[in-house]
């Protein structure tokens, strides 16, 4: 997260001070996964982590842009893959 909030294209949309607030505050909430299933179902193999990450932490979301990986699955588990906007229409139904 640190390394894509200095992105130039994501740099205009978040002050350095918020990203790292951001980023310390998701590292105060997260859960640390130290050990990975094994994963290989994604159209993209270089995907597999995240749909491994996402099953070890029990996630309701993936959230992905990637429109050749893995969000042609749909779901891993009782993971639901969405893009930004899908998941956006459902915290924000009114906006969406």
């Amino acid at each position: 997260l640190r390394r894509v909030t200095r992105h130039p294209r994501i740099r205009p949309r978040i002050e350095p001070a918020v990203a790292g607030s951001l980023v310390n505050d998701l590292r105060h909430f997260a859960d640390l996964i130290e050990t990975l299933p094994r994963v290989e179902v994604s159209p993209d193999p270089g995907d597999n982590f995240l749909l491994a990450m996402a099953e070890a932490g029990r996630a309701d979301y993936l959230i992905t842009e990637d429109k050749r990986g893995v969000i042609s699955l749909e779901s891993h588990g009782a993971t639901r893959i969405l893009t930004a906007r899908q998941f956006l229409a459902i915290i924000q139904p009114d906006h969406g």
